[in-house]
């Protein structure tokens, strides 16, 4: 039997399959309560309740960050790995509650082996509940329309959903606009590259036909699209001056930073002890390796990293982006970039007032000239202090293409908020898990 596949029926089935989820594992949290956590706090039955809630609400929260609620957009694998992560943080934050209420440190193999549970519960499900949810919702039939044709969108595409969507067929926007009664035999429409009155008459077209439509934006569409409605006349206005964070926002903003990358440093100094130690026993050169970066407003400053490259990596100087298999990284810097140990040191940066903990992350100025040429606002991104993690980051990979990093950027500065800084901040937990946030620039992807 095949429900009809709108995206509202659609939309209806995941948030119905992900609400199921979530009560199933609050139900058996509610057994884990009784049957562990009870044993070392006491509350009446109010109380309890409330843990559970607490719990419940944990999960919605966490999901909502990390994307454990995207069924029919992310793979199943993301899918699980979203919500394993906001398990763990769920149950770390009830864990850690009642340690303080208790004051005194629970059982922590009890505590793995519930979450274990949790983990089983959470693989099972989602295996299945994503099979049935396909086989009711089967991939949408998929038109994509381009004026200057990209690839690497299609390839993307196909690489990144998991049987959502279908491209039956690719084609110029000329003929798109010969031929609309074709449309009736898709569900979805991609707009690529598009002229502004080409996407007019596209989402005309589409809305009067009720087809989605998915257009790869434009920096015109990023800030007009982060634009509030006004009421000057008598007549819709949309007004766009969003320019980043307040004075206030600013203040608050570098407040944080600075007790951010306090309270990192000594959390990880452990850590950076042993990477010093290792970069300096491979090959006895210096530990840290000093580069000139962009900051906010175009101002240079010394970005400060884990050496991972070998001493002479640009001994032609010429200045370029780590490609795939780039030979010029040692085995220790293998290493570190897989796990971001190598910026680590951009904490001091951080207290030094040059970067962000979130922002767009620099660039060198020689490169910024070779990128200019062919993406001339790449430069908008200056707007704010560079960062350590940014909207780029999290969204995108190491090797995204320059106008997509620059698309993320203009996201990130346009809608700008410090809800938005703690979302990014959160989500850069999962990426540090994820090995194609790290790969390599091929040649064909930097532009």
């Amino acid at each position: 039997m095949k429900l009809r596949n709108t995206e509202r029926t659609q939309r209806t089935a995941a948030t119905l399959l992900n609400a199921l989820i979530i009560l199933v594992l609050t139900v058996y949290f509610r057994f884990v309560w009784n049957d562990f956590y009870a044993r070392y706090v006491y509350y009446f039955f109010k109380g309890n309740i409330l843990y559970v809630v607490m719990y419940a609400v944990l999960l919605v929260i966490f999901n909502k960050v990390y994307g454990g609620f995207n069924l029919g957009f992310a793979s199943t694998s993301d899918l699980i790995f979203s919500q394993l992560i906001s398990l763990l943080f769920a149950n770390a934050i009830i864990f850690f509650q009642v340690i303080l209420v208790r004051k005194h440190l629970l059982p922590v193999t009890r505590t793995f082996e519930y979450l274990l549970v949790d983990i089983i519960i959470t693989v099972v499900l989602n295996v299945l509940f994503n099979k049935v949810f396909y086989s009711y919702f089967p991939p949408k039939p998929t038109l994509m329309v381009y004026e200057q044709e990209d690839q690497s969108i299609y390839e993307r595409i196909l690489k990144y959903q998991d049987n959502s969507y279908e491209i039956k067929k690719t084609e110029p926007f000329d003929e798109f606009d010969k031929r609309e009664k074709d449309l009736d035999q898709y569900q979805c429409v991609v707009g690529v590259g598009l002229r502004p009155e080409q996407k007019e008459i596209l989402v005309k077209t589409c809305y009067e036909r009720k087809k989605s439509v998915y257009l790869v934006p434009d920096v015109y569409d990023v800030i007009v699209n982060s634009g509030k409605s006004v009421y000057l006349i008598d007549t819709p206005v949309f007004k766009t001056n969003n320019f980043g964070p307040s004075q206030l926002e600013k203040i608050v903003k570098r407040i944080w930073d600075i007790f951010f990358a306090l309270v990192l440093l000594i959390i990880t100094s452990p850590i950076l002890l042993v990477t010093a130690i290792a970069i300096k026993a491979q090959d006895g050169g210096p530990v840290f390796y000093k580069q000139t970066r962009l900051t906010q407003y175009g101002r240079p400053f010394s970005i400060i990293k884990f050496r991972s490259m070998k001493i002479d990596a640009e001994k032609d100087g010429v200045a370029r982006l780590a490609s795939e298999h780039d030979d010029r990284i040692t085995r220790v810097g293998r290493f570190i970039r897989a796990c971001r140990i190598d910026e680590l040191p951009q904490l001091i940066n951080i207290l030094n007032g040059d970067m962000s903990v979130v922002g767009p992350r620099p660039e060198r100025p020689e490169l910024i000239e070779k990128i200019l040429e062919d993406v001339p606002e790449f430069n908008y991104r200056l707007i704010v202090k560079a960062g350590l993690t940014g909207y780029a980051q999290v969204y995108g990979k190491y090797n995204t293409k320059l106008k997509d990093k620059l698309l993320f950027d203009m996201i990130y500065i346009e809608n700008f908020s410090l809800l938005l800084d703690l979302r990014i901040m959160f989500k850069t937990f999962k990426i540090l898990f994820m090995k194609e946030s790290t790969e390599g620039v091929s040649d064909e992807k930097k532009k």
